[in-house]
């Protein structure tokens, strides 16, 4: 688990700019032995199949 995942994941997902991000930036949450379950979760569970799509959420 590390922030280039992370990051990756963001991509993934759609997310708009993901191109820019610096997974450097994202590596303190990492640090944290209370973070790591969440964000182990995130990366092993959200995938585009179970995100809503920008249009989905402005129904």
């Amino acid at each position: 688990m590390s922030s280039a995942q992370l990051c990756t994941l963001l991509g993934e997902l759609g997310f708009e700019g993901h191109e820019s991000l610096d997974p450097d930036s994202f590596e303190w949450p990492f640090q944290y032995d209370d973070a790591r379950p969440v964000l182990e979760w995130l990366c092993s569970s959200l995938r585009p199949s179970n995100v809503l799509s920008p249009s989905e959420v402005t129904q």
